[in-house]
């Protein structure tokens, strides 16, 4: 079997498809998986050498001179697949199948631009999780072969082999836990304030093993934090050490981003501090960890340019720590 897996992108959304790529793996061990995906995030398929990675040239695929030529393009290269699970949902992912005249492209049922009608087997909508969005896929599909249990989540990313970060944890026994105070610039409305984030360290310093994780935007971050807070920062690391390194704690606190996403696909309990971000659509598969959330009237949003921040703001650093320090008793 030649099976077409789609997703294009964000780079958190990659992440949360891996578990049920993952169980179709587990399930058909002798298919030939093929994943499409924008060449920026090529390298999220490296620790997964079974998926052989089709890119889509993503300055191509964004110019509209350039959209149609490059679809084909990617169209002809897997014109020989039997079949696509298509677990994106926008007509620029559903197009690549479509173009390829693939008889059986199977969709997950979250559809836009009419994405919808060029999947031969579409599935309902429901509101849940986009971990569970896909792994329904999964499930609909293996049951189409005979196959149960794809539905359940696992992370995928536990046992696979990643590069060494270098000693990054002391001996000690106390509990490590990494704190991610960033976001995107794109995602930065989804930011914890930056006042919350040392009162958070203050409080657990003495009863945790802290260390920031910092990217490559954060760099005047690094520069004052660490000597600020009293708690290092990981050093600068490729993506897959760094996810090795998140690997060795016992807790990831972090956003609505990629990196909270990243815990999760590595079994490491994960907890989500949401302001913006739906809890459902962008929440965690259950038993991966815990969303905290204000709940206030006007969040969920999509408003980017939102300047109260309230939902985020009344996110007691209080209410943070004492759900760490139980999600950590608890293990």
């Amino acid at each position: 079997m030649d099976l077409l897996l789609l997703r294009l992108s964000a780079l958190g959304d990659i992440l949360r498809v891996l578990p049920a790529w993952a169980n179709l793996r587990a399930a058909f061990p002798e298919a030939r998986f093929r994943a499409v995906v924008e060449d920026r995030h090529a390298f999220l398929l490296e620790p997964l050498p079974w998926l052989e990675p089709v890119l889509v040239r993503r300055k191509r695929l964004s110019n509209p001179l350039m959209a149609w030529t490059e679809l084909n393009r990617v169209a002809a290269l897997v014109r020989d697949a039997e079949l696509s699970l298509d677990f994106h949902g926008i007509l620029k992912a559903a197009l690549i199948p479509s173009l390829a005249a693939l008889p059986e492209r199977w969709g997950d049922g979250v559809t836009k631009e009419f994405a919808g009608k060029l999947q031969t087997h579409p599935l309902p909508f429901r509101h849940q999780t986009r971990y569970d969005q896909a792994l329904v896929l999964a499930e609909a599909f293996g049951r189409s072969r005979g196959v149960e249990g794809l539905g359940r989540f696992h992370p995928a990313l536990k046992e696979v082999p990643l590069p060494d970060p270098g000693a990054i944890w002391s001996e000690g026994t106390r509990p490590k836990v990494v704190l991610v105070p960033g976001a995107s610039r794109r995602g930065a409305i989804k930011r914890w304030p930056l006042r919350h984030c040392l009162s958070l360290a203050a409080r657990l310093k003495d009863r945790c093993e802290l260390r920031w994780s910092l990217g490559p935007e954060e760099e005047d971050l690094r520069a004052w934090l660490p000597e600020a807070s009293g708690v290092e920062a990981l050093p600068r690391l490729s993506f897959w050490q760094l996810a090795a390194a998140l690997r060795q704690a016992q807790a990831v606190v972090a956003p609505d981003t990629g990196l909270l996403h990243l815990a999760v696909v590595l079994g490491v309990p994960a907890l989500g501090l949401y302001g913006s971000s739906d809890p459902v659509v962008a929440g965690l598969p259950q038993g991966a960890g815990r969303v905290l959330r204000t709940g206030i009237a006007c969040s969920p949003c999509r408003e980017r340019a939102c300047q109260r921040r309230q939902c985020l703001e009344e996110l007691a650093p209080s209410v943070v720590s004492e759900a760490l320090l139980e999600m950590l008793a608890v293990r």
